[in-house]
């Protein structure tokens, strides 16, 4: 079944799946294996980070303009994006707009089970994401560590600040 997001996008003419392309909210995706994006972490740890980190703000920075909202209007749609990129469903545990700080978890998050097939001790991915998506959000740049991921991946927690 589609997500409302997704539904929402059909709707407003934000997405489109033609002759082998996919656009969401006016930029192009791709879709890739799961266990092709987590190899790539082991090029260069530090620069994956970075460049995840930094594509994701300006990513989200360009899907604010495209539909109009502020940074704190687009909390909800940011957790529908990382949704609909596979990345997982994240719940806020913590969100400290002063402080710039937050807490979120993943509940058995799909790129874990790549990560332990590719024997990382830790996944890039999630945290770059995060550290992207709340440097958006707070309007600030942050960064963000695994604070508890069991060994299965059932249950990942982040920290951002």
């Amino acid at each position: 079944m589609l997500s409302a997001f997704l539904k929402k996008l059909l709707f407003a003419r934000q997405l489109f799946m033609t002759d082998g392309k996919i656009e969401i909210l006016g930029k192009k995706q791709i879709m890739l294996p799961s266990d092709i994006v987590v190899a790539l972490q082991s090029l260069d740890e530090k620069r994956y980070y970075s460049v995840v980190k930094e594509g994701i703000h300006s990513n989200l920075t360009d899907y604010a303009k495209r539909i109009g909202a502020t940074n704190e209007g687009m909390l909800k749609v940011t957790e529908e994006i990382f949704e609909t990129f596979g990345l997982g469903k994240p719940e806020i545990i913590v969100l400290d707009q002063k402080k710039k700080s937050a807490v979120v978890r993943f509940h058995a998050p799909p790129i874990a089970e790549a990560c332990m097939e590719n024997k990382f001790k830790e996944c890039i991915l999630l945290p770059a994401a995060l550290a992207g998506m709340f440097s958006f959000l707070f309007n600030k740049d942050v960064d963000c560590a695994s604070v508890a991921c069991n060994t299965k991946g059932a249950l990942c927690e982040y920290v951002v600040k």
